[in-house]
């Protein structure tokens, strides 16, 4: 069996129920629904999943038991003597993790010129980044913009973001998003063929373009 077998039928399943989950109205929970859901199912609202971290330098935090765990536990390398001295692999950037910062880094840095080495704990592309749904955080429409996208992240942020970083966010998110295009990255497509619109911050109506 291949990487994607059996995915074409649960895409099926998809578009076989689409028409019925567009008319479906699920109504919506309160606060207290929320919280009980929450408390009962998802594993960083257990209590008893966590425990206190015993040494390093989150020494006195609460953190997952597997977590914590792996935080204190011995290192791979004890025992095994390590001839520094006559290195495996000399670089210019040795890049930790093959996520999307990974991967971007280590493209920048070989584009630059530099002999990179990309280190991953997985199969390269195996991460968070592949996970992300719902749009891209980037203004790439015609009723957005980097401004747009600035004051929304402000306020989703509760005030308390550093300005600075949100600005070097929005204003670099919709040249990323063209080098991706260029590399060849498929993204989710709307109706007038641009990717598919950064998502509306979760309890605040979308800033009205022009403001």
């Amino acid at each position: 069996m291949d990487y994607y077998s059996g995915l074409y039928d649960s895409l099926e399943k998809v578009k076989a129920s689409r028409t019925r989950r567009k008319a479906q109205q699920i109504p919506k929970l309160t606060p207290g629904e929320k919280q009980s859901l929450l408390e009962e199912y998802h594993p960083d609202y257990r209590v008893s999943g966590f425990r206190e971290v015993r040494l390093g330098q989150n020494k006195g935090e609460m953190a997952p038991r597997e977590l914590a765990e792996l935080l204190e536990a011995p290192s791979r390398l004890k025992g095994i003597p390590l001839d520094l001295a006559h290195p495996h692999h000399r670089v210019d950037v040795l890049v930790i993790g093959g996520g999307g910062g990974g991967s971007a880094a280590a493209l920048t840095a070989r584009e630059a010129g530099a002999n990179v080495l990309l280190a991953t704990k997985l199969r390269h592309g195996d991460s968070n980044t592949i996970m992300a749904e719902g749009g891209i955080g980037a203004a790439t429409r015609p009723d957005d913009s980097p401004a747009i996208h600035y004051v929304d992240t402000i306020r989703g942020g509760r005030f308390v973001n550093v300005p600075d970083l949100v600005r070097a966010l929005v204003t670099d998110a919709p040249r990323v998003v063209e080098w991706l295009e260029r590399l060849g990255v498929l993204f989710d497509r709307v109706e007038d063929a641009s990717p598919t619109p950064r998502p509306a911050i979760p309890g605040l109506a979308p800033t009205p373009a022009g403001t």
